[in-house]
């Protein structure tokens, strides 16, 4: 629950890099879930795709797209600027993205059919080993609600949201590290699990079964 819990645990020296702050994720797929699914039946080559922005989930504060491509466990992330009005104006679609240089035709044409599904929210805190070689996440507070395009300013708010009763400690590293991170892991008083806050969400509210 605490850098000092973490502490306890861990043969390395731990520090916090950033202060505490709230992050914010809107989370897109299609009709069918097709991205939840791919996660749910271990999909080799898989997607993640939202919108993230911080502080108070009312104010789409700088948004970004983050585009998750997962290769296996191990993953890479691209991330664009969006312009708020932009956002509005297409009413959280993303069918007016242009084509990325990363993004190969198949690929842009799926992401400019996903729509919003989920907004999740949540307070993190950022811890960093002193040798640099792994970064600890600690997310708390972790809530959720369906997304409505058609009235996203009720989406965004803070009214009727859903509270999961669990916290979140993420361990990430490079994959060169991965022995060093294995034994690592082995001294936590927890589960080591594949852990998607979209899934269990979608899970909660019914919409697919884990």
């Amino acid at each position: 629950n605490s850098l000092e819990h973490l502490m306890i645990y861990t043969p390395v020296n731990i520090y916090e890099k950033y202060k505490e702050r709230n992050v914010n994720s809107i989370y897109f797929d299609d009709t069918n879930f097709s991205l939840a699914y791919a996660n749910i039946d271990g999909i080799f080559n898989r997607l993640k795709i939202r919108i993230r922005y911080y502080g108070n989930s009312n104010n789409l504060n700088s948004p970004k797209l983050e585009i998750k491509s997962k290769y296996g466990n191990v993953g890479k992330k691209d991330i664009f600027n969006l312009r708020i009005e932009d956002i509005y104006k297409n009413n959280f679609s993303l069918s007016y993205l242009k084509e990325q240089s990363f993004l190969e035709s198949p690929k842009y044409n799926f992401i400019k059919s996903l729509h919003p599904i989920l907004k999740v929210s949540y307070k993190r805190n950022y811890f960093l080993s002193s040798c640099n070689r792994f970064r600890f996440t600690l997310d708390t507070d972790i809530n959720f609600k369906r997304f409505k395009k058609n009235n996203f300013i009720e989406s965004l708010n803070n009214d009727n949201l859903i509270y999961l009763n669990k916290n979140i400690l993420e361990l990430k590293y490079a994959t060169y590290h991965e022995v060093e991170a294995s034994k690592l892991a082995q001294q936590l008083p927890a589960r080591l699990s594949s852990t998607s806050k979209y899934l269990l969400a979608l899970n909660y509210l019914g919409f697919i079964t884990l």
